[in-house]
């Protein structure tokens, strides 16, 4: 976590308020990084899977893989994934075929397992920010807040890492969870209340996720108020001390 400016009062009282709020921002830091943290493990092992493989890879296959670990982070209590799983890049099972292997909530639903028969159908998720951006960077991404239609109807945040079967190789697919902001509000909104009554969480766009203020919701725009605190969390988002919507 960085901290990128400092208030401006002094004295105890103000020392107190700084070191409150560094520490309510190192948890949410906490949560972000431990989920950046376990898509990255994820990736390795999943790449070391299917180089395993020696080329012989199926959509059972991959499933076989991918299914236990989803099912682990969706039935994980007070867990933050309400979805996760695998997209394969064209080429892995084979020249112009893709798949996908996700599943959404604790019944464990097979989210769209029929467009892996429709090239047509697997050709929406191929352009997605959340496939596209690390296949073509091969650096991890995450998209949102956005209304995920695909699979919750809630507003989301889809953390993605690329997969690669060997260092020096092409991405062979993605692993990814989406995190609804209804479960990230629940520790989010009591720390963000301990920096400020107008403290938000945004992302790079300064797209609210998480606000203390009642009249600034996700997805919403925002502006930093004039000499409020940053600090940075996980790879890509910060937490403002002030902000108003835009």
């Amino acid at each position: 976590m960085t901290d990128s400016s400092t208030f401006s009062s002094g004295g105890a009282d103000s020392a107190a308020t700084d070191d409150a709020a560094r520490a309510a921002a190192c948890e949410l830091d906490a949560v972000v990084v431990e989920i950046e943290s376990r898509l990255s493990v994820w990736a390795r092992e999943a790449g070391a899977a299917l180089a395993a493989l020696d080329g012989k890879v199926s959509g059972t296959a991959v499933d076989k893989l991918i299914r236990p670990v989803v099912e682990g982070l969706v039935r994980t209590p007070e867990g933050y994934a309400a979805g996760a799983g695998f997209l394969a890049n064209a080429g892995l099972l084979g020249p112009e075929r893709s798949y996908i292997a996700w599943w959404q909530g604790t019944e464990m639903e097979h989210v769209d397992a029929l467009a892996n028969f429709s090239p047509n159908a697997i050709s929406r998720y191929v352009r997605a920010e959340w496939f596209r951006i690390p296949v073509e960077t091969g650096q991890p991404h995450v998209t949102g807040p956005y209304v995920d239609f695909l699979c919750t109807d809630e507003n989301v945040l889809t953390f993605t890492h690329p997969v690669f079967c060997r260092p020096d190789g092409p991405v062979a697919g993605i692993v990814g969870m989406d995190v609804t902001v209804q479960r990230l509000e629940r520790g989010a909104v009591p720390a963000l209340r301990r920096i400020g009554d107008r403290a938000t969480l945004v992302n790079q766009d300064g797209r609210a996720i998480v606000s203390a203020a009642s009249d600034i919701d996700a997805g919403d725009l925002a502006v930093a108020a004039e000499g409020c605190r940053v600090f940075g969390v996980g790879r890509r988002f910060s937490i403002w001390s002030g902000a108003a919507g835009i």
